[in-house]
């Protein structure tokens, strides 16, 4: 079941590597279009423009799961490191916490989110230059996104959690002798 669950987890990240890869790459070449069109071409696509946006917001919430499993976060760390400097409970706990609140806001978030997916679900919406684009989509990809990140942080959670307890253990076994 573990082998099952962990091929599993690999799976998706695979394919949310894949979507930010393919995402970053259509993004690019859109904008360089663009740039060409307006520079030198001078044709009248005005909907290049939006498409390339429309792009770049689906593959940045995917890569917001991407960063939570490759546990990237924009941080201070000058807090931390300095409080817990040879405290290794403390600092394994406070990763714990971190994580505890993360998921307390993702639980906050996500209900939204849904509302939001089942609306545009609902009710389609179209872009206005790029007539053809559902921007519902994107509705639908925060969520999946907030998805995934919900089970990227119960993973690290569940690590974490071992790792705090084996600390715990480690430091009252060196207390007692």
């Amino acid at each position: 079941m573990k082998k099952a669950l962990t091929a599993l987890l690999n799976g998706i990240q695979k394919v949310e590597v894949t979507f930010c890869l393919l995402g970053l790459i259509i993004t690019t070449l859109l904008i360089c279009a663009t740039v060409v069109n307006r520079y030198w071409l001078h044709l009248e696509i005005m909907w290049l423009n939006d498409l390339a946006q429309y792009c770049f917001v689906f593959f940045m919430f995917v890569a917001f799961a991407v960063t939570t499993w490759k546990e990237g976060h924009v941080a201070v760390n000058i807090f931390p490191s300095k409080l817990f400097q040879n405290k290794p409970v403390g600092g394994a706990f406070y990763k714990v916490f971190l994580e505890l609140l993360s998921l307390a806001i993702l639980g906050i978030l996500l209900p939204v989110a849904y509302q939001f997916m089942v609306r545009a679900m609902k009710y389609p919406e179209y872009g206005t230059l790029v007539r053809w684009f559902n921007t519902s989509w994107l509705q639908i990809a925060l969520f999946i996104s907030l998805v995934l990140v919900l089970i990227h942080l119960l993973v690290i959670l569940q690590r974490d959690l071992k790792e705090g307890l084996k600390v715990l253990r480690t430091h009252a076994q060196q207390e007692r002798k």
